[in-house]
């Protein structure tokens, strides 16, 4: 694990206290709403258009691009300034978008805002890109979604008080389960460090009683906590032994609060879904070329971020096309996008989303719903026929492309 000095961590304290309490994907919202919901961001510097493209290789016009049918615009969300959104950032300011014929209006708003927005007949959001368990938590309450693609996944941490993290470590497993199960816990609500934790658990024997008992709020060893700051501190002074928190704040925290890594969550769970794409079943089938346009676009932008593991050129361009965009710290935004922080994966991952679903199902997440999660399919509510389109035409296009072919592998092995 990298380590990260107090340059970084002032940075990201910052940067928190800019946009609101950073919490993993399955619980509260990323990042703070935006304070007018609905409104389009096309007026500011750092939201217009880069058509000049000249770093990302995509022309504002292209042959290809003029010879497309007309396609329907839409609006995507835009959280202000969350940077886990970065292959759409990227995708706009790149002029991905324009290069195949679709107009992207960004729209900062998001959480329940941007779920009624999509919900409604003649609302002002098609695509809400940040975000899974309030997905699925409105589709419990009657919403007709479909999640279509990937926008980050992992992203948790279990944490210690520095000094005391070997003894929770595992020897052939992650975790040392007996430690585990016999210490104090907390989390704030929802937490996804947790429910990923949770399942480990059950996964290697673990019973669910044992659990439930730990879990209960009057004799049980969970406390839970109003967020992750309460959380970290909780763990430095002793109150718990073990805390859960997004990875962020973990790394945020380690010299604040004397803290240290136990595991990261993609330890347990590799890959496991975190922010998803989603739409109304309505939209997608009144818009669907413009949705597989999008898709590509989106597919050309993780190829460009990706490209950024190994050229320093271009580690350098994505970063500062992110940072102007976001208005975020340029260090901030290197460590966040290339230094383990989080990851970035644009597959829908059917079988992750079935597999998250059934983890938060267990944990108590979609209990007081109209569906009952526990029986419910939830792929009747995954559509990966966008993106699966916009790999094949991509692929079609450069046959020659061998990151389009291992997306493709990957699609085959997770849908």
């Amino acid at each position: 694990m990298k380590k990260f000095g107090k340059r970084f961590g002032a940075l990201l304290l910052s940067a928190a206290l800019t946009t609101g309490a950073l919490t993993a994907c399955a619980g509260k919202e990323d990042e703070t709403k935006a304070t007018t919901a609905g409104s389009v961001v096309t007026t500011t510097a750092a939201g217009s258009e880069n058509t000049q493209a000249t770093q990302g290789g995509a022309e504002a016009t292209t042959e290809a691009a003029k010879e497309k049918k007309d396609l329907e615009p839409l609006s995507v969300s835009y959280p202000a300034g969350n940077i886990r959104v970065t292959v759409n950032i990227l995708a706009l300011q790149k002029g991905y978008f324009k290069e195949e014929g679709i107009t992207v209006n960004p729209v900062a708003v998001s959480g329940n805002d941007a779920l009624t927005a999509i919900n409604e007949e003649n609302g002002a959001l098609d695509i809400l890109t940040a975000g899974f368990v309030p997905d699925v938590q409105a589709i419990g309450a009657g919403y007709e979604l479909s999640f279509i693609a990937g926008t980050a996944v992992e992203g948790g941490s279990v944490i210690a008080k520095k000094g005391n993290a070997d003894k929770f470590k595992g020897t052939d497993l992650k975790l040392n389960l007996d430690e585990v199960t016999t210490a104090k816990l907390g989390f704030a609500r929802n937490e996804a460090s947790w429910v990923v934790t949770r399942q480990y658990l059950l996964d290697n024997g673990v019973s669910a009683d044992k659990i439930a008992s730990i879990e209960n709020e009057e004799s049980g060893n969970v406390s839970y906590y109003a967020d992750a700051t309460a959380t970290a501190q909780a763990v430095q002074k002793g109150e718990v032994e073990l805390g859960f928190l997004p990875m962020e704040f973990a790394l945020l925290y380690a010299d604040a609060y004397d803290l240290e890594i136990v595991a990261a969550a993609g330890d347990l769970s590799p890959n496991y879904v975190c922010c998803r794409e989603v739409t109304s079943k309505k939209r997608l089938n009144d818009k669907y070329d413009s949705f597989v346009a999008y898709e590509k676009a989106r597919i050309k932008a993780f190829e460009y971020y990706k490209k950024g593991e190994t050229s320093a050129t271009i580690k350098a361009d994505v970063v500062k096309t992110v940072a102007d965009y976001s208005g975020k710290e340029a260090d901030y935004v290197e460590t966040y996008l290339y230094g383990g922080v989080t990851k970035f994966a644009v597959d829908p991952n059917t079988k992750g989303i079935q597999k998250y679903v059934e983890a938060a199902y267990n944990s108590g997440l979609f209990t007081g719903n109209a569906v009952d999660f526990g029986t419910y399919d939830i792929t009747q509510n995954v559509n990966t026929s966008t993106y699966k389109a916009a790999l094949e035409e991509l692929i079609k296009e450069n046959p020659d492309n061998a990151f389009y072919k291992e997306l493709q592998t990957e699609y085959q092995g997770a849908n």
